[in-house]
């Protein structure tokens, strides 16, 4: 990377002085110089700042990968660059590891809550479906859906979670993820729960009350088998009486039956039972959409 000392600037991140001036930025091959605007995240260890930046009237996040792994998302990148879907990197910095997405403002997190018609809530979903199902066929899995990884231009973003699993193999030793929206298992991939996780506790809890039944509960635990998490989940299950009872998905009366099946079928806790991501585009809640 070729830095244009000349161009150096100072922004304000949280009413402060950052520790260094902000540099200019040449990506290669292309030549592109990204003009860095400010932080837009401060994330620990080596892959360091998230940057906003603009270049060729164009608006761009700067993000960094580990090193060791920039090659691999390059060659990813460029085998899903065909798919309208998936928002893949535009650009690429080798000399800091570093990729260049377009910049978007808008997610799903936000816009989910707007006053949204339900056609247009069904493309969204849709779309996003099939931004899943352009990775799934490549045997890429996406360790990192949540609302604010897809974008309202594009769909799957954010792929420096994401991971090649041939469908022979599963990611296991690992929470992949955000605590918050991980399924059940990929919680169980990683270690026990430590201290001061309460939270953790509470999610778990909310997931199992909402998407679980005695089957399916059965279903997941012997999918985990000797895990230690066998205990947790099933000292949480044995949490819910008649005073505090679970709140199935499926039983909920003010929602539309066709979509409750889509999301019972999609939100199963034992992965045994889960419907494929086609399986979810051929659901006929989406019949009536082009």
């Amino acid at each position: 990377m070729a830095v244009n000392e000349g161009s150096w600037r100072h922004v304000a991140v949280n009413g402060r002085q950052p520790p260094s001036p902000l540099p200019t930025v040449y990506g290669r091959p292309s030549g592109r110089r990204y003009l860095v605007e400010r932080i837009l995240q401060e994330r620990p260890g080596p892959l360091g700042r998230v940057y906003l930046a603009s270049g060729d009237s164009q608006q761009y996040v700067l993000k960094s990968v580990m090193q060791n792994d920039f090659t691999y998302f390059q060659y990813l990148y460029k085998d899903l660059q065909s798919s309208p879907y998936v928002r893949v990197a535009d650009g690429a910095i080798p000399d800091k590891s570093m990729f260049a997405y377009k910049y978007f403002k808008d997610h799903l997190l936000a816009f989910a809550q707007e006053d949204v018609p339900v056609p247009l809530v069904k493309r969204l979903l849709r779309d996003s479906l099939r931004g899943i199902a352009s990775l799934h066929g490549k045997n890429i899995v996406h360790t990192d859906i949540k609302p604010n990884n897809i974008m309202l231009d594009w769909d799957v973003a954010d792929l420096d979670d994401a991971a090649n699993v041939p469908d022979d193999a599963a990611i296991i030793g690992r929470q992949v993820g955000n605590w918050m929206w991980r399924s059940p298992e990929a919680h169980a991939s990683g270690p026990e729960l430590g201290e001061g996780e309460e939270k953790l506790v509470i999610v778990l809890e909310r997931q199992l009350s909402y998407f679980s039944g005695l089957e399916s509960l059965v279903g997941l635990l012997d999918y985990l088998g000797d895990s230690p998490w066998v205990q947790i989940f099933t000292v949480i299950a044995e949490g819910f009486d008649k005073k505090h009872p679970r709140a199935p998905f499926a039983l909920c009366k003010d929602v539309d039956p066709e979509f409750r099946d889509l999301v019972v079928k999609m939100t199963n806790i034992d992965p045994k039972r889960w419907i494929t991501v086609h399986e979810a585009l051929g659901h006929h809640w989406f019949a009536d959409i082009d």
